[in-house]
């Protein structure tokens, strides 16, 4: 597998002390750590929503800090998609116009709006919320509202995506619902990269990154596990033994 996503020695504000760490094409690896170890603001930097104090970041080829402020928010917009734990739908859209307005805004796409609604369309079959397309966001559960911000990352095709603590305001069983559509989307060669404090989210990727203050204290991979519980009981392990 090529390498998609480089970091190198990557600092920013003390928080985050020379991390170096590479995602390969097609896989799906989380990055776990205590509250405060600097795991979101490491997502931050290595999408390019922020630009470290030095190190390099590397996505496909390019280096992301040497970009421009415009340069950047253009790769994010064409190559990465987003999903968050706060969902940051726009109230005033209906679900179906909040997936659709990523490729919208991408003024290079020489689709038209019916096109774009078709390929919206397409994602929401596979998320199973098809008939949710003209509902607003309040009308919806938060699993549901969920599965629309995948749909609405996957909008361009992005090559990476991120998560931020997807999982981290549903509960047991949306959760689990919504981890079954990102591990599709990884089987179908959508690389991912996603920063979690479930375990048993952590357990459905090939690795996991371990971040305490700012470095990272350790890394297991689980490629070949077992499935389900044996992932899942090696993860609590690997985790016990770091003294999560």
């Amino acid at each position: 597998m090529s390498e998609l996503l480089v970091v190198k020695n990557l600092c920013k504000d003390e928080i985050l002390k020379n991390i170096s760490f590479t995602v390969n094409s097609g896989e799906m690896v989380a990055v776990m750590g205590p509250s405060g170890s600097g795991k979101s603001t490491l997502l931050y930097q290595v999408s390019g929503m922020d630009r470290g104090d030095s190190g390099e970041v590397w996505i496909d080829g390019r280096e992301i800090c040497a970009l421009s402020e415009d340069d950047r928010a253009r790769l994010r917009l064409e190559q990465m998609g987003f999903v968050f734990q706060q969902m940051n739908m726009l109230k005033n859209l209906n679900l179906m116009d909040n997936i659709m307005l990523p490729a919208c805004r991408l003024k290079k796409k020489k689709s038209s709006k019916k096109d774009i609604e078709h390929c919206a369309g397409i994602l929401m079959r596979k998320m199973g919320i098809e008939k949710l397309a003209q509902r607003k966001i309040t009308e919806v559960s938060g699993g549901q509202l969920q599965r629309a911000c995948i749909c609405r990352s996957m909008i361009n095709q992005p090559k990476i995506l991120f998560a931020d603590e997807p999982t981290g305001a549903l509960n047991q069983g949306a959760a689990q619902e919504v981890m079954e559509e990102f591990t599709c989307l990884n089987r179908e060669g959508t690389t991912i990269l996603i920063v979690t404090h479930d375990s048993k989210v952590a357990a459905r990727c090939d690795r996991i990154l371990y971040l305490v203050d700012g470095s990272i204290k350790g890394e297991l991979s689980l490629v070949g596990a077992p499935e389900k519980e044996g992932r899942e009981e090696k993860v609590k392990q690997w985790l016990d033994g770091l003294g999560w």
